[in-house]
C-alpha cells in the first residue's frame, strides 16, 4: 500500500509540474510582449485614450485556454469617460499561440458602461477609430470570434441640447464576432430593461423590459457604414428593426425601418402609458394592426431626421376589466409624417378614416391636421352616444343613466385665424353638443338629475350654452352662458386666458346632509379623496338667483350670488341670502400671496330675527377627524362683520339684541361692538383677541347693567349654563383651555339686590382680569342705612371651585337694622326695636363656594373691626333682667358705645375678644363666642362702682366722650348662655371669667394665624 501511494504521487507530481512551469514561463516570459502587442493594437485602432490598472496572464484556470486578463479598463474622449469596465477577459487557445495563431475563442466583459453624451452646443463625444487606409473591398475572414459575453453592463445617452436623455441596464448579452478585409460584423441577442427615457425634459418611460433577438450589426470599415437587422422586443411587443447608419461629418445619414407585428395588438397597447388606466383588452383574432416606422435622412445632435409613420388597424374589438360592455368594430387609418424642413410647421398627420360603436352608439372621425406650429384643421367628426350603452364601458356602478348625446364636429380652417372669422361671421370651426332627455341618478342617495335638455354650439373660438334646463332634485335648473374664446383653455399658454360667462337659475331645490354624504363617499375604493383643481387658464364669471332653498332643516327664501373666479383667486360680490331667520349678506376675495397660502378679504354682514346655533354647528366630530396639533394660522384672513340678532340661543344661553362690529386683520381680532341682552340684563364690551399662538390671548372691557336681582336667582341661572358632568368628572376630563385673558375690565351695577332676608342697593361693582386672575377693586353698594365698600382677589380651581379673598369697610350702618336681620331667631329680644346706633365695619374676609357657587359656610374666615357710635340699647333682657336692682327708668334704654369691636369668622364660629363698652348704667367688659354647640354665649364685667355710685348724668355724659372707660374696684362678673332660644344669667366668680378670657385668647390666636395663612395663599 505504501508503493502505491508513492507512486500515485509522483505520476501528480510529473502531471502538475508541467502545468506550474507553463503558468510560470507565460507569466514572466509572454506577459511584457503581450502587453506590449495590446498596447500597439490600441494605438493602431482608436485616436481616443486608453488606460487601464494592471494586465494578468493565467494558463491554470481555463487550461487549456490561456486566459488574459484587464482590470480597470477605461476609454476617455476630451474629458469625458466614454467607456468604463471592471473587467475584461480575453481567452485563447495556448497551441494556437504557439504557432502563432493570435486568434481569441472567448470574450467576457464585466460591468461594462458605456456613455455617449452631446453638449448644450450639439456637440457629441464618442469612441473615435482610426481608419485604415491600405484596407481593400473584399471577403477575406480576418478575426472570428465565437462568443462575446457581456454582463452587467450600463448604457447612457444624454443629449443636453435637445434635453434627452436614455439609460439602458443590459443584464447579459451573448454575441459573436466576425471580422473581414472590409466589413466588421456582430450577431447575437440581449436581455435588459429601459430604465428610463427622457424626451424634451420629460419623462416617458421608466423600467421597460427589453430584449434584441436575432439581430445583426454589420460595420463596412471602408466607409464606415453601419447595418443592422434583428428583432426589437418591449415588453412583448416585437419589432422588426433594420436599416443602415453611414457617419457623415458630425452626424450620420440614416435610413431605418420599424415594422410591428399584426396579430399581436395588446402588446403595442401596453407601449402606450395613457392606456393602462384604461384596462382595454383587444379580444377579436380577426384583428390586424400595421404600423411602420421610418427614420430617413441626415441627422446630428441638433437635427431631427425625417419620420414617417403608417398605422392602420381593423376590426378591433375591446372589452374592460370587469366590465360587460364592449367596444367593437374599431377601424382606423392614418399616416403621419415631419415634413421636409423636419420641424413642426411642415408635420402632417392624417386620419383616412377612423370609427368604433358600442351597441346602437356610434363614433367616427375623419381629417387632417397640418403644421402644429399653426395648425390648420380639416377634421369632420361625429358621433350618437345612448348612456346606457356608454355605461357598460364606464366603471360607474353606483350610478344609474340614460339618454342620449349627439355630437357634431367640423373644422377647416387654420386655429390662428378663427378670431379673425368670427369677426366677419365666417365659420371655420363649427360643433354642437346636443342633450336629449338625459337622466342620471346616484344609488345611495336620492340626488339626481332629470330631464336634462338643451345645447352647447362652437363657432369659431366661441362656446355657447344654450339654455340647458333639467330638474335636479326635484328643482327646476336653468344654465346658460358663454365664452367668446375658449382656446386658451387648451392651448395653455401664459398670457391668454377665457373668459366666460355662466348664469344659474335654481327653484325649489332641497339638499340634505345624508344625501351629501352618501355622495361623496359611495366610492369607498378610493383611499384619498379626489380634489377638484380649477382651470388654469380660464376666468368665469357666475351669476346664481336660488328660490326657495331648502338644507335639511335650513331654509332660504331667495340666494343671488355674484361669483367671479379664476385659478388662483375667487371674489365674491355682495350676495343676499334671505333665510328664515333673517338676512345675510356676503362677500369675500381671496388673492395669491408670496406663501403657499392665499390671503382672504371676508365681509359679513347680518339682520336676523332668531338664531340657534344647534342648527348650524355640529358638536359630533367625525370618525374619520383626527386631531389638529398646533393652532390655526389666521394671518392670511382679513374679517369684516356687522352682525344684529334679535335672538340668539347657544345651547342654554338665550340672548337677545346682539351686536358685533369686529374685525379679524393679521391674526388679531378686534371686537369694537359686542352688546347683547340676557335676562339679567344688558352687556356692552370691546375686546381683542390674539389668535397667533396655540393659546390665545384676549384682552378688553366690558359694562354689564343688571336689572334688580335675587343673588340666589342668578346664581341659578349660572348652573343652568354649565354642563352636567360634576366637578369631578370636569376635573378628570380637562383639557388645556385654548383661550387666557390677559386684560379684561368688567364695570358691573345694579339698582338693587336681595339676598334671603337681605337687600342691598345701587351696586356698582369692578373687576379685573389678568392672567387668569380675577380681582374686585372700587366696589361699593347700599345697606342697612349705610355704604359698603369692598375690594379683593377671587380665584377658581381646576374643579370650578372658588375662595374670595376681600376687604370690607362700611359707614354709617343702623345697628337695628343689622341686628333685625342677622338674627333669624329669638326676634323678641334681638330687633330693630332693641338696638339705635351708627356702626362703622373695617376689616378681611374669606370665604369659599363650590362648583354650583354654593357658599361652603364651614370654610369661612374673616376678621372685622367694628365701631359703635349713639347706642341705645332698648329693653334688651339681658340687661332689664339680670339688673333689677336699678330703676326701671335707667334699665329701660341704656346708652352705649365701643370705639373698636374686633369680631373673627372661622367656619360656623364667631369668636368676640375681649372688648369694653361705655354704657350709661356702667362701663362693661364683653367678651362671646358662638357655635355650634350653643347659640350664643358671652361674659361680661360690670364696674360695681360706677353702677352704685355714679350719676346717671354723669354716666349718660362719658358714654360719648372720648376718654377710655375705667373700672373701679368693685366688679361683678356674669355668664349669659342662650340654648333652644332661651336665655340663661347666671353669676360667676373671677377665676372662672379669667379661664374663659384665656381660653378665648388662644382660640382669638389659632383663628387670627389661620386667616393671615389663608390670606398668603389665594393671593398667590
Amino acid at each position: 500500500m505504501r508503493l502505491f501511494f508513492k507512486i500515485s504521487g509522483s505520476i501528480a507530481i510529473l502531471l502538475i509540474l508541467p502545468l506550474l512551469i507553463l503558468e510560470l514561463v507565460v507569466g514572466f516570459w509572454y506577459k511584457n510582449e503581450i502587453v506590449d502587442r495590446l498596447k500597439i493594437l490600441a494605438d493602431e485602432s482608436l485616436e481616443s485614450s486608453i488606460y487601464f490598472s494592471d494586465i494578468g496572464i493565467s494558463a491554470l484556470p481555463n487550461f487549456p485556454l490561456l486566459t488574459i486578463s484587464i482590470k480597470n479598463l477605461s476609454i476617455q474622449e476630451s474629458g469625458y469617460e466614454i467607456l468604463n469596465t471592471e473587467k475584461i477577459a480575453l481567452h485563447a487557445d495556448l497551441l494556437d499561440l504557439y504557432h502563432e495563431n493570435y486568434s481569441l475563442s472567448k470574450i467576457e466583459i464585466l460591468k461594462p458602461q458605456f456613455y455617449a453624451p452631446i453638449d448644450s452646443t450639439g456637440k457629441k463625444f464618442m469612441l473615435r477609430i482610426k481608419k485604415k487606409e491600405e484596407a481593400k473591398p473584399g471577403v477575406k475572414l480576418l478575426l472570428d470570434i465565437p462568443k462575446i459575453e457581456i454582463r452587467d453592463a450600463t448604457i447612457i445617452v444624454d443629449n443636453a441640447y435637445k434635453k434627452n436623455r436614455v439609460r439602458i441596464s443590459v443584464d447579459q448579452g451573448n454575441f459573436r464576432l466576425k471580422s473581414f478585409d472590409d466589413l466588421l460584423e456582430f450577431k447575437g441577442d440581449a436581455v435588459g430593461v429601459l430604465d428610463t427615457m427622457i424626451s424634451r425634459g420629460n419623462l416617458n418611460q421608466t423600467a421597460v423590459p427589453i430584449a434584441a433577438h436575432q439581430a445583426t450589426f454589420r460595420v463596412n470599415t471602408l466607409d464606415d457604414k453601419k447595418l443592422f437587422d434583428g428583432i426589437l422586443r418591449l415588453y412583448n411587443a416585437q419589432l422588426r428593426a433594420y436599416g443602415l447608419l453611414k457617419p457623415t461629418g458630425n452626424g450620420n445619414l440614416l435610413d431605418i425601418t420599424l415594422e410591428g407585428d399584426e396579430a399581436r395588438i395588446n402588446d403595442y397597447l401596453a407601449l402606450i402609458p395613457q392606456f393602462k388606466p384604461l384596462k382595454l383588452i383587444q379580444h377579436n383574432p380577426d384583428a390586424q394592426l400595421t404600423l411602420t416606422i421610418r427614420n430617413s435622412g441626415f441627422v446630428d445632435p441638433v437635427t431631427f431626421p425625417n419620420v414617417d409613420i403608417l398605422f392602420e388597424l381593423r376590426n378591433a374589438a375591446f372589452t374592460r376589466i370587469g366590465l360587460p360592455g364592449k367596444l367593437d368594430s374599431v377601424s382606423f387609418r392614418g399616416h403621419f409624417t415631419n415634413g421636409k424642413d423636419r420641424n413642426a410647421t411642415t408635420s402632417e398627420m392624417a386620419i383616412d378614416f377612423g370609427h368604433a360603436k358600442v351597441k346602437n352608439s356610434f363614433f367616427q372621425i375623419k381629417g387632417s391636421i397640418r403644421n402644429f406650429e399653426d395648425p390648420y384643421l380639416n377634421i369632420d367628426a361625429s358621433s350618437a352616444v345612448e348612456l346606457e350603452d356608454l355605461k357598460s364601458l364606464l366603471d360607474f356602478p353606483d350610478v344609474e343613466m340614460s339618454g342620449s348625446i349627439t355630437i357634431l364636429a367640423d373644422v377647416d380652417g387654420k386655429i390662428s385665424e378663427l378670431e379673425k372669422k368670427r369677426r366677419s361671421r365666417q365659420n371655420t370651426f363649427n360643433g354642437h353638443i346636443e342633450f336629449d332627455n338625459i337622466n342620471i341618478r346616484k344609488k345611495a342617495s336620492n340626488i339626481k338629475v332629470e330631464n336634462l335638455s338643451g345645447g352647447i354650439t362652437v363657432k369659431n373660438k366661441q362656446l355657447t350654452l344654450s339654455e340647458l334646463a333639467t330638474r335636479f332634485n326635484d328643482a327646476d335648473v336653468r344654465i346658460t352662458g358663454s365664452t367668446r374664446n375658449f382656446f386658451p383653455l387648451f392651448e395653455k399658454k401664459p398670457g391668454k386666458t377665457s373668459f366666460a360667462n355662466l348664469f344659474i337659475n335654481i327653484d325649489g331645490l332641497s339638499v340634505s346632509q345624508s344625501d351629501v354624504k352618501a355622495f361623496s363617499n359611495s366610492d369607498k375604493s378610493k383611499t384619498k379623496p379626489e380634489t377638484f383643481e380649477f382651470p388654469k387658464y380660464l376666468h368665469l364669471n357666475c351669476d346664481v338667483n336660488m328660490k326657495e332653498f331648502t338644507y335639511d332643516d335650513h331654509y332660504a327664501e331667495s340666494i343671488k350670488l355674484k361669483l367671479a373666479l379664476n385659478n388662483d383667486s375667487l371674489s365674491i360680490a355682495t350676495s343676499h341670502f334671505k333665510l328664515s331667520e333673517g338676512d345675510l349678506w356676503l362677500g369675500a376675495v381671496s388673492r395669491p400671496s408670496a406663501s403657499a397660502i392665499n390671503n382672504y378679504d371676508i365681509w359679513v354682514k347680518a339682520d336676523l330675527n332668531y338664531l340657534d346655533t344647534k342648527n348650524y354647528l355640529s358638536s359630533k366630530k367625525s370618525k374619520s377627524s383626527k386631531e389638529v396639533s398646533g393652532s390655526r394660522d389666521y394671518s392670511n384672513y382679513t374679517v369684516h362683520t356687522d352682525i344684529r340678532i334679535k335672538n340668539l340661543k347657544h345651547n342654554k344661553i338665550e340672548l337677545s339684541n346682539l351686536r358685533l362690529l369686529a374685525e379679524l386683520k393679521e391674526g388679531k381680532l378686534n371686537a369694537k361692538t359686542f352688546n347683547f341682552d340676557f335676562p339679567y340684563g344688558k352687556t356692552q364690551s370691546s375686546l381683542d383677541i390674539d389668535l397667533k399662538d396655540s393659546v390665545y390671548q384676549v384682552s378688553g372691557n366690558s359694562k354689564v347693567a343688571l336689572h334688580a336681582f335675587n343673588i340666589d336667582s342668578l346664581k341659578k341661572y349660572y348652573n343652568t349654563l354649565k354642563s352636567k358632568q360634576s366637578s369631578e368628572d370636569s376635573l378628570q376630563n380637562k383639557k388645556p383651555s385654548s383661550f387666557s385673558v390677559d386684560r379684561f375690565s368688567f364695570h358691573v351695577s345694579a339698582p338693587s339686590a336681595t339676598y334671603q332676608q337681605f337687600e342691598i342697593n345701587s351696586l356698582d361693582a369692578n373687576f379685573h382680569v389678568r392672567e387668569n386672575r380675577l380681582r374686585l377693586t372700587k366696589s361699593s353698594f347700599e345697606m342697612f342705612d349705610g355704604v359698603f365698600e369692598i375690594d379683593g382677589l377671587i380665584r377658581r380651581n381646576e374643579a370650578h371651585e372658588v375662595k374670595a379673598f376681600c376687604n370690607l369697610s362700611a359707614s354709617n350702618i343702623n345697628l337695628g337694622d343689622i341686628t333685625s336681620n342677622i338674627t333669624s331667631s329669638n326676634k323678641e329680644m334681638f330687633s330693630e326695636q332693641h338696638f339705635k346706633g351708627n356702626v362703622g365695619v373695617n376689616g378681611q374676609i374669606l370665604l369659599k363656594y363650590n362648583h354650583e357657587l354654593v357658599h361652603q359656610e364651614d370654610e369661612m374666615l374673616g376678621k372685622m373691626s367694628i365701631s359703635l357710635s349713639h347706642g341705645e340699647l332698648i329693653k334688651f333682657k339681658p340687661i332689664t333682667e339680670s339688673l333689677k336692682f336699678i330703676k326701671q327708668a335707667n334699665r329701660d334704654t341704656i346708652l352705649l358705645a365701643n370705639p373698636h369691636l374686633e369680631v373673627l369668622f372661622h367656619n360656623d364660629e364667631i369668636v368676640l375678644p375681649t372688648t369694653t363698652f361705655k354704657t350709661s348704667l356702667s362701663n362693661i367688659e364683653f367678651s362671646g363666642y358662638h357655635s355650634s354647640e350653643f347659640d350664643f354665649g358671652f361674659d361680661l364685667q360690670v364696674s360695681v362702682s360706677d353702677l352704685l355710685f355714679k350719676s346717671q348724668k354723669k354716666k349718660r355724659k362719658e358714654v360719648n366722650d372720648d376718654e377710655k372707660a375705667r373700672f373701679g374696684l368693685i366688679k361683678h362678673y356674669l355668664q349669659a348662655r342662650t340654648v333652644d332660644g332661651k336665655l340663661h344669667i347666671e353669676s360667676m366668680k373671677k377665676k372662672a371669667y379669667h379661664q374663659d378670657l384665656y381660653l378665648l385668647k388662644k382660640r382669638y390666636d389659632h383663628v387670627d394665624s389661620s386667616l393671615n395663612q389663608m390670606s398668603l395663599q389665594i393671593v398667590q
